[in-house]
């Protein structure tokens, strides 16, 4: 398709953002996945018979300027036998059918870019699956993790208990917290089975969920200035060029109506013959003069749905705008917070086990251990959701500057991976 094809600009800014285009070692492949998608998913099916259908309506409007051709059996009162007519019609001057053949263009653009708009949503779907996935294992190990101190903090409650040295109250709390845990375990398993199924939907096959795991590492993008990336969005966002052909196909059909309005001209065959009698030919021009007052009107309502669409338009471009420079603050903001919320990581992990120290010591009671340890589970638990909004934000990006939905993927995934170049 003519969309596919990318510009300088586009290349450029596609590289900038790339981590790294080799194929990454780990074995979450979200760009596989993705082509498993294309053949299965039920929404992108459905998309692509949309797809077919449009482009079959461009398809119509090009050949609206061929010649017609009737051919007819009757019998008329004055025949005594069936009589058999041939007519063919070629126009000549219609500004009607001249309108509708030049529809053909614009109506091809937009089922192009509807389409790719399509591809687009199917990416963003697969990257919410995987992200419900890599929440769910990340949640599930984090919890597990929890439930392993807890348990180790019980075991040291129970034996300060023995020895005189601490609470009852120490050791029901820890014991609740533990309790919890273990009822919040259950639920990140339903989670995880649910994200599975719904991925599995979009894809095809069940995934390996024990792939859909993060790594701690730095993760870093160039992005370009954002009027650079405004500036391709205005000049190739499919969803804005879906607009705009929308646009030029009410244009067009305004002056359609206009056409059926004025007279037109054909040249003209006919051949008319019954039983084995001579034919009757004539062949000649044909000036036809519409008089209908309904088309007048008619022609008054497309005149509205083109100020309409026109108007879509404006208020696409500045959507679009909008959009774009929220989603270049939100990527760089996102980045900054997720080098943050690392330092918060190893803040809090500082926290807890100085924590621990002082409840040895008999500083510290049990419930500043609980508190520390809920807190370096709810920072790693925010780690992982910041990291998913950051990737969905990157996707949007790249698709909104209509790089093709595998390359963006494939930026995605490698930042998601933390691959670096």
């Amino acid at each position: 398709m003519a969309l596919m094809k990318f510009s300088k600009k586009q290349v450029a800014a596609l590289a900038a953002l790339a981590m790294a285009c080799a194929t990454s070692a780990h074995a979450l492949d979200l760009v596989g996945d993705y082509q498993k998608a294309l053949t299965y998913d039920p929404t992108y099916q459905t998309a692509l018979a949309e797809f077919q259908a449009n482009q079959a309506s461009a398809t119509q409007a090009l050949v609206s300027y061929l010649p017609e051709a009737n051919l007819s059996n009757q019998r008329l009162d004055t025949d005594t036998t069936t009589r058999q007519t041939v007519r063919v019609t070629q126009p000549i001057v219609d500004l009607g059918r001249l309108a509708t053949l030049r529809q053909a263009t614009p109506r091809q653009g937009f089922a192009e870019a509807t389409f790719l708009v399509k591809q687009q949503d199917l990416a963003m779907r697969l990257l919410k699956g995987a992200n419900a996935i890599i929440l769910a294992n990340e949640n599930l190990k984090l919890n597990a993790a929890k439930m392993a101190a807890l348990d180790q903090q019980a075991l040291a409650a129970k034996k300060k208990l023995e020895l005189g040295q601490g609470t009852v109250t120490d050791l029901r709390d820890i014991e609740v917290k533990a309790a919890q845990a273990k009822s919040q375990q259950l639920s990140y398993k339903t989670a995880l089975n649910v994200a599975a199924k719904q991925y599995a939907a979009i894809t095809g096959s069940q995934p390996k969920v024990q792939d859909f795991v993060l790594e701690q590492k730095d993760r870093s993008l160039e992005l370009k200035p954002t009027q650079e990336y405004v500036d391709l969005a205005l000049q190739s966002s499919p969803a804005l060029l879906a607009t705009r052909f929308s646009e030029r196909v009410a244009e067009l059909e305004l002056e359609k109506t206009t056409g059926a309005l004025l007279p037109t001209v054909s040249a003209t065959y006919n051949s008319s013959k019954a039983g084995n009698a001579a034919a009757n030919t004539y062949t000649g021009v044909l000036v036809n003069m519409p008089l209908t007052a309904g088309s007048y009107y008619g022609r008054k309502s497309v005149e509205a749905n083109y100020l309409k669409a026109k108007e879509a338009t404006r208020d696409s471009e500045e959507k679009t705008r909008v959009e774009v420079e929220k989603l270049r603050e939100q990527i760089e903001t996102g980045l900054e917070a997720l080098k943050i919320q690392k330092d918060a990581i190893a803040a809090a992990e500082l926290s807890l086990e100085a924590n621990q120290k002082s409840y040895e010591g008999g500083v510290r009671s049990a419930v500043d251990i609980l508190n520390a340890t809920q807190t370096v589970f709810q920072v790693k638990s925010d780690y992982v959701n910041a990291l998913s909004n950051e990737v969905e934000s990157l996707l949007s990006l790249t698709s909104t500057i209509s790089i093709s939905p595998m390359d963006s993927l494939s930026v995605v995934s490698n930042f998601l991976l933390g691959v670096n170049k």
